[in-house]
């Protein structure tokens, strides 16, 4: 079985917002080796300059990519355009208004490398970064959001967590996004980001060919290190800070896909639709461009 995972941070204790071209080349070497194939490395917030030099660092990766590689499909843009609200792990002080001009301040140049990027859409005025985005064939997800409406994005980011809540008294961004058919939803399955009832009931309710399996993988994942910087903060074991703010996942999508399984929430076809195939379909890319892998 083949995965694809469009967020993550990193791993080995690599961190993707800080690290060098060499670093990206061993992470892909390791991950290829658990049949993850190809990835977005996820940045988070950070300062403009930072970022650009990290979108620099990740295209000059992809064009020297070998076979033994999982490929790099493009950058996946977690922070900077959030709610302060739903900061959750990441610095607030770094985010900036989504709007056209701020997007570009960051992508100049490298908007072609860039796959996903995540924002909150109530803050996007009239939806004009969203649709310049998606008119640029980058995917705009809704997530660290307070939204109760869906806007115009075509995916969610790590459905459930950084968003409001589930309730029987209103409607919000996590339910419109579980019923609307046009909208895919990352999910992080690991059992711990979102518990096991409330991932079977997601299963159960969401299209299924709506549905991204991802890991949110940190930096110190599958690494030895005791913590890890992220986010300008220590990230012990587990995955969280010294407050006990959950700042991702420790584990790889091919564990998370075995949690589902071993679980018996997913079998083995849907897990390979979810984090394969509905992937390709989300980014409108062809087989081709992994398949000799």
């Amino acid at each position: 079985m083949k995965f694809i995972d469009t967020h993550i941070h990193g791993g080995y204790g690599i961190n993707f917002n800080t690290c060098t071209p060499e670093e990206f080349h061993i992470f892909a070497k390791n991950i290829f080796k658990r049949n993850i194939v190809a990835f977005c490395p996820t940045l988070v917030g950070d300062n403009v300059a930072a970022l650009k030099r990290q979108l620099e660092i990740i295209k000059k990766t992809m064009c020297k990519q070998e076979k033994n590689e999982a490929k790099i499909l493009g950058a996946h843009l977690e922070g900077t355009f959030l709610n302060p609200q739903k900061s959750g792990i990441q610095n607030a002080g770094t985010f900036l208004t989504p709007t056209i001009e701020n997007f570009k301040k960051i992508a100049e140049g490298n908007i072609n490398i860039i796959k996903i990027v995540t924002l909150a859409p109530e803050l996007d005025k009239d939806c004009a970064l969203t649709d310049f985005l998606e008119e640029h064939n980058i995917r705009a997800h809704a997530g660290h959001s307070v939204s109760d409406k869906l806007y115009n994005v075509t995916g969610t980011t790590h459905h459930f967590n950084a968003m409001e809540p589930l309730t029987h008294k209103k409607s919000n961004l996590a339910l419109k996004a579980l019923l609307n058919d046009n909208v895919y939803c990352e999910i992080i399955g690991d059992s711990l980001h979102v518990n096991d009832d409330m991932l079977k009931l997601f299963f159960e309710v969401k299209n299924k060919d709506k549905i991204i399996l991802v890991s949110d993988a940190l930096p110190i994942a599958h690494s030895e290190l005791d913590s890890v910087v992220f986010c300008g903060k220590n990230i012990y074991k587990g995955g969280k800070d010294k407050e006990g703010t959950l700042a991702g996942s420790c584990r790889f999508l091919d564990e998370i896909a075995d949690n589902l399984f071993q679980k018996n929430i997913l079998n083995k076809k849907e897990i390979e639709k979810m984090a394969y195939h509905n992937v390709l379909k989300h980014l409108k890319l062809d087989d081709k461009i992994i398949s000799n892998l």
